[in-house]
């Protein structure tokens, strides 16, 4: 597997803080690296492609891009830091996310990043479930309490963000996931806007509404409500039809 690396822009980003979605459960990842990149306003920079990836391309603003994409924003106050997104809608095959992941790193590197943020779904299994962070590398133990959510004591991390885990530190990068329970069986933008204050405390400047997520996940909501309820009208009239 070749990947290639294209380039778009040089917007002379200082010590950035990248966020990484990819596609995980109710689509959590790939919804909230998405809103943040529209709410910000955010300019494509670079690009990855190869013989293994999908073969489409995503247009924007007339323009094509490969199926991983970078996006960069300078800070606009003070004390605010630079920000990277990368993120795609597809999710790599097992054997292809470690050559993907080295990619990402390769140019997160030449891009002088130091800190990743990893956004990451997990199924829910109840109303009890909450969004839990782990770890590694520099600066990852002051992301990790910045986010306010609890620490994830052990288990499995599979897909990018599992290998990105081990494979940030090699580079001399802290890197922390965030993992937030979601519907597996549906897009869940309700669950995605659980990102936002854990990201907004991580990132120095950075102020993000859940609102425009809320209404989208209230919309869902109604949607799946009306066809339920059109559903079951339906069994009543073809019930009615064969004992009336």
């Amino acid at each position: 597997m070749a990947v290639k690396t294209i380039r778009y822009a040089d917007m002379g980003l200082e010590n950035p803080v990248a966020i990484i979605g990819f596609p995980s459960v109710g689509l959590v990842s790939s919804i909230m690296a998405n809103y943040m990149v529209g709410q910000l306003e955010m300019g494509a920079i670079a690009g990855l492609s190869s013989p293994t990836m999908p073969p489409y391309c995503l247009i924007h603003r007339g323009v094509a891009y490969p199926p991983v994409r970078f996006y960069g924003r300078k800070h606009t106050t003070k004390t605010g830091r630079d920000l990277i997104v990368c993120l795609s809608e597809y999710a790599p095959k097992p054997e292809d996310c470690y050559e993907v992941v080295q990619a990402i790193l390769s140019y997160l590197n030449y891009a002088g990043c130091r800190d990743i943020i990893c956004l990451e779904g997990t199924a829910r299994m109840s109303e009890d479930d909450v969004p839990v962070v782990c770890g590694v590398g520099p600066g990852s133990d002051k992301m990790i309490k910045k986010s306010k959510f609890a620490l994830m004591e052990g288990g499995m991390v599979k897909g990018i963000t599992g290998v990105m885990l081990y494979e940030a530190p090699t580079w001399g990068m802290g890197i922390t996931s965030i993992m937030v329970p979601a519907n597996p069986n549906l897009p869940d933008p309700g669950s995605a806007a659980q990102f936002v204050p854990a990201i907004s405390s991580m990132i120095p400047g950075l102020r993000l509404s859940t609102k425009p997520l809320l209404g989208e996940a209230e919309e869902i909501r109604k949607k799946i409500q009306s066809d339920q309820e059109a559903a079951e009208r339906q069994e009543e009239e073809v019930a009615g039809n064969l004992y009336g």
